[in-house]
């Protein structure tokens, strides 16, 4: 297969993020912005973000759009067409924009996916987490394995690109090698493989007694890269088949720019990192409101490229950083740059610097090496 797209040149096209809050169950893990609901999303959320996104005056070409949450599959077909044509109007799509919707699986029908594929959905992420059921307990998870199952059949017969998110540290800790073969099975060409966390301010958090010791974490997450074959890492904890690479991700780990809506959202515009409210009720009250506005300096922003960058498999090429920045990479990093190599937990052949295979599993020491650097 030749991959799913041949991206458009870097700096010209941003991501565009959407916040759909609402779930009809709550997972206990979960501290992302997040509200309960019986049905579908509210009409007075739907209306608030569209006023939101129409009144958005930043950059307009975009290659990506990504629909995160939440639950964005509880947003009714009807509701979808309204928030994309908003978005059609207000930024100029790519022929080729990737079109992403998360889902829970037992949402999945093959009325609702045949739905999204002619609102111009062409990628789905379903937030499957294990194809165990005693996993899925333990997490909360209203789906079973037998719906992850059929959900992820239902998406490979339409989609030729979507992504499965499963999750390594819960309990029953045999069955996630299980839960990466049943994966491997299902033939997705993206795989997002996270360790859960037990985050203060969820009901996890007061359970933190029950996280898996480090060596088993590393262990775990090693087995991802052991038994994900056919398909490479190409992120900290992400995998893909050459060219189906999460395009709007990318945009995040090259430190490049994106506009985020709904409560809780973040943007990064023209050096400002900005966040909507959180609290649902001032979003609807003033949609697009800010609770967080900071504008970095040049220096934060070329910390921040390198860094994320060295979370990615293709690194960062001198090149690249300095058509971005007119400025030598070695120039401004080259001490901290060379005692990463020394540790080997990077990996320079003079032209472009990756993480290594420690430092993949090490990656927050490259950060906090390279964070140190005065500006």
């Amino acid at each position: 297969m030749a991959g799913w797209k041949t991206r458009p040149p870097e700096s010209i096209m941003i991501g565009v993020y959407i916040h759909i809050p609402y779930c009809r169950t709550i997972c206990p893990y979960c501290d992302f912005v997040k509200r309960p609901t019986k049905g579908a999303a509210p009409a007075e959320f739907i209306a608030a973000l569209t006023r939101e996104i129409s009144a958005y005056k930043g950059a307009r070409d975009a290659d990506a759009i990504f629909f995160g949450g939440g639950t964005p599959s509880l947003i009714d077909p009807a509701s979808l067409a309204t928030i994309l044509s908003v978005v059609r109007r207000s930024f100029a799509v790519h022929a080729e924009a990737e079109l992403t919707l998360e889902a829970n699986p037992d949402d999945i029908t093959s009325e609702l996916l045949d739905a999204w594929i002619d609102l111009g959905v062409n990628r789905v992420s379903l937030g499957v987490q294990s194809f165990n059921d005693a996993a899925l307990q333990y997490l909360g998870r209203r789906h079973d394995a037998n719906a992850a199952r059929k959900a992820c059949e239902l998406v490979a017969a339409r989609f030729e690109n979507w992504n499965v998110d499963l999750m390594f540290g819960v309990p029953p800790n045999d069955a996630w090698r299980d839960s990466l073969a049943e994966c491997k099975r299902m033939g997705s060409p993206h795989v997002s493989a996270y360790g859960l966390t037990y985050e203060a301010g969820t009901p996890f958090g007061k359970r933190s007694n029950e996280a898996i010791d480090e060596d088993t974490y590393l262990a775990q997450y090693n087995d991802a890269l052991e038994l994900l074959t056919g398909i490479e890492r190409y992120e900290v904890s992400n995998y893909a088949r050459r060219g189906f690479e999460c395009l709007h991700n990318l945009h995040y780990w090259r430190n490049e720019e994106y506009a985020g809506f709904g409560p809780g959202a973040y943007s990064f515009l023209d050096g400002v990192r900005a966040r909507n409210h959180a609290k649902l009720e001032d979003y609807l009250e003033t949609p697009g409101g800010k609770m967080e506005s900071l504008a970095l300096s040049g220096d934060e922003v070329r910390i921040e490229t390198i860094i994320q960058h060295l979370r990615l498999r293709d690194g960062l090429s001198r090149q690249t950083y300095f058509q971005r920045f007119q400025r030598h990479l070695d120039d401004e990093f080259g001490e901290p740059l060379r005692m990463l190599r020394e540790r080997g937990l990077v990996v320079d052949d003079g032209v472009v610097i990756r993480p290594s295979e420690q430092g993949f599993e090490l990656n927050n020491e490259i950060g906090l090496a390279l964070v140190r650097v005065p500006a």
